[in-house]
């Protein structure tokens, strides 16, 4: 299987590219093929601008974006990995969905309404976040709301996995390697 890993972290330490770094090494240890993106690393342009409507709309996908789309098209499973932040994604992500799940790409407009692209492509998120884990049920809805009914759901990807770890800013770093051999765990023998 191909998995593509997108991460969004400014620190290269933290915690969630630790767990890409890692769930990306099980994976080929496990036989699979994996790409990991780190979107800080890669400087990827988050702001979606006017122009990449009008090259869109004319079929000249800019540069940027087709490269990404091209490594979506190559996968079967997208893993998202990142932080929680005020409720959400990191900017840079939500760029990323906003530019590259573009209108033609991921979904079209149908006189049925819209058509996911992206099937049968399987999706899967994995969240640190600094609350508790209990503490987090309006939060994990709120991901799993925008995830799987959103981006999966309206590009055509079926939901997989979706891993929250809690108190990350705080925890010992123990239990962060657990909360990292758990995600392997998880991805082992997956589909």
């Amino acid at each position: 299987m191909r998995h593509l890993i997108v991460t969004a972290h400014p620190n290269y330490e933290s915690f969630s590219i630790s767990m890409a770094k890692e769930l990306n090494n099980h994976l080929i240890a496990e036989g699979h093929e994996v790409r990991l993106r780190n979107l800080y690393e890669t400087g990827f342009d988050p702001a979606l601008s006017a122009s990449d409507f009008q090259t869109i709309a004319s079929g000249q996908t800019p540069a940027d974006i087709k490269a990404e789309q091209e490594h979506i098209l190559w996968s079967d499973h997208i893993i998202f990995i990142f932080p929680v932040w005020w409720g959400g994604m990191p900017a840079v992500l939500k760029g990323y969905v906003d530019r590259v799940f573009a209108e033609g790409f991921a979904y079209r407009y149908t006189d049925m309404g819209g058509e996911g692209l992206l099937a049968p492509r399987y999706g899967s998120t994995i969240c640190a976040t600094g609350e508790p884990y209990e503490q987090g049920g309006k939060m994990h809805q709120a991901m799993n709301l925008i995830f799987e009914s959103t981006i999966f759901g309206y590009s055509g990807m079926k939901p997989c996995k979706r891993l929250f770890y809690g108190e990350v800013p705080t925890v010992s770093q123990e239990t962060r390697q657990l909360y990292i051999e758990n995600a392997k765990k998880e991805f082992t023998n997956l589909l």
